[in-house]
């Protein structure tokens, strides 16, 4: 299970990720994701401070996520990271693809 806050400056918006990025949340934080940039938004920071777990899909959303806001000329990055994630991302050559920081 997961949650999601908002917190939203100008065109930079954060979004704190709540629990488990997993499948089963994947296409809410999707559409989440996806409409924030259909928004205008410039920047956007996933906060991973309250994230406890990401499995597979959770990766495939963030690489798709970032693929789209690159291709917009966009930034996308991972804030707050915990270790255990880190260590996974960096594992898959993903850490610094996806401005990922450990927290």
């Amino acid at each position: 299970m997961s949650d999601f806050v908002l917190e939203r400056e100008g065109s930079k918006v954060k979004v704190v990720v709540g629990g488990e990025l997993s499948a089963a949340v994947v296409p809410e934080l999707r559409e989440l994701l996806w409409a924030i940039q259909e928004d205008g938004v410039n920047d956007l920071v996933l906060d991973f401070s309250q994230t406890t777990l990401v499995d597979a899909a959770g990766i495939r959303l963030l690489l798709a996520a970032n693929n789209s806001y690159a291709g917009s000329n966009k930034s996308l990055k991972l804030v707050c990271v915990p270790r255990e994630v880190f260590s996974l991302l960096e594992a898959l050559r993903l850490a610094e693809r996806l401005g990922a920081q450990i927290g």
